[in-house]
């Protein structure tokens, strides 16, 4: 698809080269950064920058995030869970940080790839993903290459996200997550700050029939659970 500074180019709202080149560079606010991440495992500096880092709102209004949007399947998943990863999307949009749900409801073929590629040491159906009751968010251009204070960043406006969802529940009602970023960097698996679930999800572990895939944007799904 056709990127935004192009379209602008096309339709003449963009007269001179410098023009030009302003509006691709907030498209991608700092292409550089974001290919040496990928090389190297990013460092946190001796202040605490992260949300100036992360932001990239040019990149929010591409059609990349857009995409990004649409790529998690939120077939079987727990309604409430949907709406707090809808809302903590919409909260760090807000802040010009672009995040996108990753993968949410897992069928049995993604789960075994996701365990023979190494993402998963949960066998079908062990995993919260396979009832629709974890979620994977990552950053729209740095995905899962961030720093642990970026992390951080991301965790407390994942539980500024909950508290706001809470809010109107009654207590029986209310979601409760377990961040998988809680106990700081460790291996793989004791530490995997891109996903959330739900702390409880072990008592309905089941084997789910997988139908239709649902594919909504964050709006789309706070539009449904208001």
């Amino acid at each position: 698809m056709l990127t935004r500074w192009w379209q602008e180019y096309v339709g003449g709202r963009l007269r001179t080269p410098q023009d030009l080149f302003r509006s691709a560079k907030r498209e991608n606010p700092d292409p550089a950064q974001a290919y040496l991440r990928f090389l190297d495992d990013p460092q946190d500096g001796p202040t605490w920058a992260a949300p100036e880092r992360l932001k990239a709102p040019g990149f929010i209004l591409t059609d990349a995030a857009l995409r990004q949007y649409g790529r998690a399947d939120w077939q079987h998943c727990d309604p409430r869970l949907m709406r707090w990863a809808a809302a903590f999307v919409e909260l760090a949009r807000k802040r010009g940080v672009p995040l996108y749900v990753h993968s949410a409801f897992r069928t049995r073929e993604q789960q075994v790839k996701a365990v023979r590629d190494g993402a998963s040491k949960a066998p079908w159906p062990r995993s919260a993903h396979c009832i629709g009751e974890a979620v994977d968010i990552v950053h729209g251009v740095y995905h899962w290459q961030l720093t642990p204070q970026e992390w951080q960043f991301l965790g407390v406006l994942g539980r500024l996200a909950l508290d706001r969802v809470n809010a109107p529940l009654k207590k029986a009602e209310k979601l409760s997550l377990t961040w998988g970023g809680n106990d700081g960097p460790g291996d793989r698996f004791s530490w995997d700050p891109a996903h959330w679930e739900i702390t409880d999800y072990r008592r309905r572990t089941r084997e789910i029939e997988a139908g239709p895939m649902v594919h909504l944007t964050p709006r789309a799904i706070l539009a449904r659970y208001r």
